[in-house]
């Protein structure tokens, strides 16, 4: 029988960037999760050690084989258009929005942002950033966006309870309700 290490090399191979579940592993294993993902653990650090050109890194709760980061200039020139375009800033704002709000509506976003963002979601959702999360309840039953497992490979994230914390929320809505504080008209000249 192939050591376990050989195995899971392969599998990892194999499920590409789906990755390997420790818990499925251990039933291929029939080994218990825990020894599974110490396997996986003791490979990732082999591979650390060995300097090799490929990497062992865990990512939303699976384990994938991915290219080193100082690779990434010679995958681009051979790749050339394959390789992800930066995002915009306007994109970037999107997707803070939704990772952060999550499940939310394009009618919060756009609240929130202050300009449309059908474009920015479609854009976001192309590149595999976000996805829709479901119908929100009421009238129009409006789609829920959400993040996706590749909007944490793209930030190197193993979970979205790893994004810091919006230190700077408080402030936002106390300058929000300044802004409409100061406006000279009241809500009643608003309306009519």
């Amino acid at each position: 029988m192939a050591s376990y290490e050989r195995i899971i090399e392969s599998l990892l191979f194999v499920v590409g960037e789906d990755g390997l579940d420790p818990r499925g592993l251990s039933t291929t294993l029939d080994i218990s999760e825990a020894a599974a993902r110490e396997q996986l653990l003791r490979l990732a650090d082999r591979f650390e050690h060995e300097d090799r050109t490929l990497q062992i890194v865990e990512s939303g709760g699976v384990f994938k084989l991915v290219t080193r980061k100082e690779m990434s200039p010679y995958i681009q020139a051979y790749a050339g258009s394959l390789a992800e375009d930066s995002l915009s800033r306007a994109a970037m704002e999107t997707l803070v929005i939704i990772a952060y709000k999550q499940p939310v509506t394009r009618a919060d976003i756009e609240v929130i942002r202050g300009v449309k963002t059908e474009r920015v979601i479609h854009t976001l959702s192309a590149k595999g950033l976000i996805d829709e999360a479901g119908r929100a309840k009421g009238v129009g039953r409006a789609k829920l966006y959400k993040t996706t497992d590749h909007f944490l490979d793209h930030f190197g994230l193993n979970s979205i309870e790893e994004l810091p914390p919006l230190e700077f929320e408080e402030t936002f809505e106390a300058d929000g309700d300044l802004f409409f504080r100061n406006d000279p008209l009241t809500t009643e000249e608003r309306v009519n």
